[in-house]
Parts: structure tokens; sequence; C-alpha cells
């Protein structure tokens, strides 16, 4: 999902979002026919109704004009979206999209509260509900699955969400960070109900001080997908993995691990 023509941004932000093709094109006036065809690519829209489209999406109206600028502008407001659902495997990549377009990102996972762990499928610990996302534009995320039963379970996918937001930011020369918070019940309550959900409502998470990791370092998960990979010969590693397991040895993280699996290879 890198760079997106105008039309599958459109249609991208619109599923994420949780709008139907006749909600978006009420907001231009326009039948949710001609919305249809736009997004498949096969008619196109004035610049003046994707404008009007736009500022419903989150969407900036001036990458209508100049798709080399950043293409989304809350105005203030708390950018709502639905990431896609994955049982085994966690489809991110609104996450990894968004990272690409940023030169400074903080990612802040959020638990949700105990006793309210117990009513989740206990498939990835901890269980992180939603992810609050501040871009370097100053718009604020906020992710959650489409059914509000459902969590985010960061250790199913390989490699995981850490390592390829680490390749991102490398490769983007990019300031990545992340951290993580408790959600307290009242917005737990918030972020379940969604609809009436406001910016004020999670502000203080994003405001108040935070110690964010920077993803240079190796967490478990990270150590564990290095172990996977001692059927390999070192010379099949990419620099980022030996770069990876030399971060580890330095700062004396699971060395025990890490020599075992340089040993065998």
């Amino acid at each position: 999902m890198d760079k997106l023509s105008i039309n599958k941004l459109f249609k991208l932000v619109r599923e994420l979002i949780g709008k139907t093709q006749p909600e978006v094109s009420a907001s231009a006036k326009i039948a949710y026919q001609s919305l249809q065809q736009f997004e498949k690519g096969q008619a196109s829209l004035s610049k003046e109704t994707l404008k009007m489209m736009a500022r419903a999406l989150y969407i900036n109206p001036d990458y209508i004009d100049d798709t080399s600028l950043y293409p989304f502008r809350s105005n203030g407001r708390l950018i709502k979206m639905f990431m896609p659902d994955g049982l085994i495997f966690d489809n991110l990549e609104p996450l990894y999209f968004l990272s690409k377009l940023n030169k400074q990102m903080r990612i802040i996972t959020l638990i949700a509260p105990f006793p309210e762990l117990k009513r989740f499928r206990n498939i990835g610990l901890p269980l992180i509900y939603a992810i609050a996302l501040k871009d370097d534009h100053k718009n604020v995320f906020l992710f959650r699955r489409k059914n509000k039963k459902n969590i985010f379970n960061l250790s199913a996918d390989y490699p995981s969400p850490i390592v390829k937001l680490t390749r991102i930011s490398q490769e983007n020369k990019s300031a990545i960070s992340i951290a993580q918070k408790e959600l307290s019940r009242d917005a737990f309550d918030k972020i379940r109900e969604w609809n009436s959900l406001s910016i004020a409502d999670i502000k203080y998470l994003i405001d108040e001080e935070t110690t964010f990791t920077k993803l240079f370092e190796p967490t478990e998960a990270e150590i564990f997908q290095l172990e996977l990979q001692r059927t390999m010969g070192i010379e099949s590693l990419s620099r980022y993995e030996l770069m990876l397991i030399n971060e580890i040895r330095t700062k004396d993280i699971a060395i025990e691990k890490v020599s075992k699996m340089l040993e065998e290879r």
C-alpha cells in the first residue's frame, strides 16, 4: 500500500472510517453510483466535488490539486478508523501506510482495563484494544477493530509489526516510537461505543508525559523471530537482521539465546 491514486485513496479511507458510498456521496450531493464508478476508476469527478467529499473523509483537500502533499487533514478532529480484522495474522497495512508518509510518528497501544480483559478472546498478550497514533502533521488517529469485541494480536504476524515499522523507519530515515498505556474504564467504554467518541475523550492519552521506546530496541517477540532464523546461514541474513542481532548482544538482552543461534550457524 504505497502511493495511492486519488480514487483508491478515497475508497480506502471511506472503508476504514466505516462510511458507506451513499453516506459519502450525500456529503457532496451526488448519486452514490457516481462515487461507485469513481472508486472503480471508471469515471472522474470534478475537483470541487472531490474537495467536498475530502472534508468528510479527513482527506486534505489540497491533495486533490497536488498529490505530493500529505493526504490527511483532521482540522482538530479525531480520525477514527476500523483496522481490518485479522485473527491469525494482523492486517496493519494502514499503520504501515502512515509510517511511510511521516518523518516523525508516535504510536500508543491501548490496553483494555481489568476486568474487561476476560471478555475478549485470549489470543495474544497483552490484549491491545485500540491503537492511537499522532503523525507529523498534528493529526491524531485512533484504530479499533470493527467488531467491538475483537482485539489486536501484535505477536501473531511474522515478521512482527515492530520489525516492520523498524524497517520502515530505517528505509525512510524517520523517527517512529511506541508506548503502551492501560485505558481508564471511562475511556475504554467510549472507545467501545465509538460513535460519540471525540478527540477530547482521549486527549489525555496523547498529551500526558509518556516514555516512548525507540523501535530499534529489540523485544522478546523479535528475539523469538531471530531464533527462527537459526536454520539459515549467516550470509543469508539481511543487513537489518545482523544489526538487530548486534543490538541485542551489545545491550545484554538474552545474549544466551543469540549466542546459541550464532553457534548453530
